[in-house]
């Protein structure tokens, strides 16, 4: 064998030794950060994929709840963890487009500090009341509102969210004025509509419809640019007086920036699996959630579209740095 063979055999071996010393992942557990309590859903997104990602991976996968601050705690504590995969977070869209032009502004770039992985899924808010309310139309309670100013409250699960957003959307659409509540706990909030103490809320879906379908709930509109299919008789908000009116939610998956792209691309195409199970699809169907599972660069992109279009909802709405 000549020097040039030697050389080349000599390396072609010390970087199969490199391959084989890096350790296969994951070699631990995964965790799950989700931002919001249980029974949310990014938090039933992520549960529903566990036992999948888990049996894939050959390692538990945790989902462990984060709340506080719209989603902008556990987005934190993701954003500092080491990239290597180990540890994901499954925000809403308020603590990622929304808050960053608030003040105060959130300890992170979110197209800085965060590796996109997909767009799970969206879901619509309900805006809902209690059974025991003499509204039965959005027209009612903007008449009511009309004549009571700022007596009439809206309950949502933190400044930025898209209950926050829907709430403060409708006072300026309108011109109205109404008094926010804000919750770390969704489902103190939830009780606190049904007892008829918060006047309103546009409520989650996943809250909002096991509670519309029992009849403690009145639902006056849905929040989203089309009619809502599993409350096809309830109008949009857009139809009924305010058009463009568009306050619904949507949840990504993250790692922190850094994480390998081939892991990226393994917890991508896993995740999609474990969502597209019928099981799954069934559930979010049952929850009105609408599952996305789109591609690391479609999430990039939507990020860089969302935080200008919702710097100028807040701006409209009056919100402070925007």
């Amino acid at each position: 064998m000549n020097r040039r063979h030697l050389l080349a055999a000599t390396g072609s071996l010390a970087l199969t030794g490199r391959a084989a010393a890096q350790p296969a992942w994951p070699d631990r557990p995964v965790t799950i950060i989700v931002p919001f309590g249980a029974g949310t859903a990014p938090d039933l997104m992520a549960r529903v994929a566990a036992p999948t990602l888990g049996a894939r991976w050959g390692q538990p996968v945790v989902v462990q709840n984060v709340v506080g601050a719209a989603g902008t705690l556990g987005v934190e504590r993701a954003a500092r963890a080491a990239p290597d995969g180990h540890t994901l977070v499954l925000p809403g869209d308020a603590a990622i487009v929304v808050r960053v032009s608030m003040i105060p502004r959130p300890p992170y770039d979110p197209q800085r500090d965060l590796a996109p992985i997909m767009l799970v899924g969206r879901t619509t808010n309900v805006l809902v009341v209690s059974k025991e309310t003499p509204y039965r139309s959005l027209a009612d309670l903007i008449e009511s509102a009309r004549a009571r100013p700022g007596t009439l409250t809206f309950g949502h699960a933190g400044t930025g969210t898209s209950q926050h957003i829907g709430g403060a959307m409708l006072a300026q659409m309108t011109g109205v004025q109404l008094s926010d509540v804000a919750y770390n706990d969704l489902g103190a909030m939830v009780i606190d509509v049904q007892a008829g103490r918060v006047t309103m809320s546009f409520m989650g879906s996943v809250n909002a419809l096991p509670r519309v379908r029992d009849g403690s709930l009145r639902a006056l509109g849905v929040s989203s640019a089309a009619r809502f299919a599993a409350l096809p008789e309830v109008p949009m908000v857009a139809e009924q007086g305010l058009p463009g009116f568009d306050a619904s939610a949507w949840f990504g998956l993250y790692a922190p920036a850094g994480t390998p792209a081939p892991i990226i691309a393994r917890i991508n195409a896993d995740m999609r699996a474990a969502l597209e199970q019928p099981e799954a699809l069934s559930r979010f169907d049952t929850l009105g959630m609408q599952l996305v599972a789109g591609t690391p660069e479609a999430l990039a992109q939507t990020i860089a579209t969302e935080i200008p279009r919702m710097r100028a909802v807040l701006r409209a709405a009056g919100v402070e740095g925007a």
